[in-house]
């Protein structure tokens, strides 16, 4: 290194050394390069800093380009699920069970490097299913952020408290979540989900889980709608009608609800607190 650099070089480029943030760093060097004097003595020194410039910047806009594709996962079901466990879990495996997604189910780890979606129709609403990818990068992991719900797959217990600190890291530790033991004898297990493809209780689990009811409409002397209303747990009938057409309220006069119980098609008003499952019939 030329003994001629002066004092400020030293100055910035301890504080490239110390920089964490890709994009400061990048600043941070080209403040190093416009520091350091034009001479023969310099010239390998300027090449070695504008090649490392360019692996930095080449790093960036990877990063903003996965970060693009990342912001087309959007929600597009009522309830969005984001799968997350350690590498070779089953996560692929299980997506494509739960969506018929196509994903790429391999034997390496590491298989899936970008996050994988499907969509599943259960019971009258739609759950977006969204695979994390096992390198938990940030950018991935700001998906699980978004999501209504984390579904956590372990094979042993000892993997829980791994993923729990990953989970930490990244600030989701409050998340809702499920557990599932993977690859075990229980009722979640890969082999049942497999043979019976029967996956209501899981997803039951979810909706229970994300504090959401479903609510089915039936227009009077006609069938009940195969699509639900999706609501949180604990609306009222007020927010049935404001979420289908808040102008239906000017010419309501009663609404029947239909459900299990002995007095399944009472009347009731706005105020009625509804249950999940529960089917109405709108009057006006």
């Amino acid at each position: 290194m030329p003994a001629n650099l002066p004092r400020e070089w030293y100055l910035i480029e301890e504080n490239f050394r110390n920089e964490k943030d890709l994009e400061k760093k990048i600043e941070i060097l080209k403040q190093l390069i416009a520091v350091t004097p034009k001479h023969k003595g310099t010239e390998n020194l300027l090449a070695e800093l504008r090649k490392r410039l360019s692996k930095l910047e080449d790093a960036l806009e990877k990063r903003k380009k996965s970060t693009k594709k990342i912001k087309l996962v959007e929600k597009s079901g009522d309830i969005l699920v984001s799968i997350i466990g350690l590498t070779q879990v089953g996560k692929s495996t299980l997506l494509k069970l739960l969506t018929n997604a196509n994903v790429e189910i391999g034997e390496k780890p590491f298989t899936t490097k970008e996050p994988k979606t499907g969509v599943c129709f259960y019971d009258g609403i739609y759950i977006q299913f969204v695979e994390i990818p096992s390198l938990f990068l940030k950018e991935h992991m700001s998906i699980a952020h978004s999501s209504d719900l984390l579904l956590i797959l372990i094979r042993e217990e000892r993997e829980l408290e791994e993923i729990e600190n990953i989970l930490k890291e990244n600030k989701l530790q409050n998340k809702k979540k499920i557990v599932i033991k993977w690859f075990q004898n229980r009722s979640f297990s890969f082999e049942n989900l497999e043979a019976k493809k029967d996956f209501s209780q899981l997803l039951e689990g979810i909706i229970k889980e994300a504090e959401i009811i479903r609510v089915f409409t039936k227009p009077p002397g006609k069938k009940i709608e195969e699509r639900a209303v999706v609501l949180k747990k604990g609306s009222k009938l007020l927010d049935l009608i404001k979420k289908l057409n808040e102008s239906w309220l000017k010419t309501f006069k009663f609404a029947r609800v239909f459900d299990n119980s002995q007095f399944s098609g009472k009347r009731v008003g706005l105020e009625y607190e509804l249950k999940d499952k529960d089917i109405v019939e709108l009057h006006f």
